[in-house]
């Protein structure tokens, strides 16, 4: 069965500016780190991962999804620090996205969609980020990041339905629906 997640796609120019935090990772501290790193035109920002879904379900998610009102959700965003993610000692090097209350709301809508064709609710608290890479090593060495100044801010331009595939050892998305913002 595919593996759903939604998820919401980055402008140009907010891309462009994850792109130059990866290439400063990657010639600085993290030079000689064992990292998988997202492919540059892969950024997004999950808004609620689904897991399994039939296909008959899928349908239903994306039609439902096709009647909230997304033109009055706010596409800002502000990117706050580099982090491990969901903490300090997880694999995932992530982009922290402040929390809104857009993306709260977007994510519960969501959320009550996929409850309501009858897949499990989430119990965990939605803490949005933006995926940077994967540490290969599960004994990776520790490392250190500081917030920003000033947060970064950007915006997102569509909500996605993607399909996600790990296979040799890299995770791979399939997009199966867009909806325009």
């Amino acid at each position: 069965m595919p593996r759903i997640f939604l998820a919401l796609t980055l402008e140009k120019d907010l891309n462009d500016r994850i792109i130059q935090i990866k290439k400063e990772l990657k010639s600085g501290e993290l030079v000689d780190a064992n990292i998988s790193w997202i492919k540059n035109n892969r950024h997004h920002l999950t808004v609620y991962f689904v897991g399994e879904m039939e296909p008959e379900q899928i349908s239903q998610m994306c039609e439902d999804i096709g009647k909230i009102n997304l033109t009055g959700i706010s596409r800002s965003i502000d990117i706050t620090a580099i982090s491990f993610f969901p903490n300090e000692d997880s694999q995932l090097l992530s982009a922290l996205v402040k929390p809104n209350s857009h993306l709260q709301g977007l994510h519960e809508e969501i959320k009550n969609i996929v409850v309501n064709i009858g897949l499990g609710s989430d119990l965990k608290a939605y803490r949005p980020h933006i995926t940077l890479g994967r540490f290969k090593e599960k004994n990776r060495p520790q490392y250190e990041f500081q917030m920003f100044d000033e947060s970064l801010n950007g915006k997102f331009k569509k909500l996605d339905v993607l399909e996600s595939e790990f296979s040799d050892g890299k995770t791979e998305y399939s997009l199966l629906k867009s909806f325009e913002l």
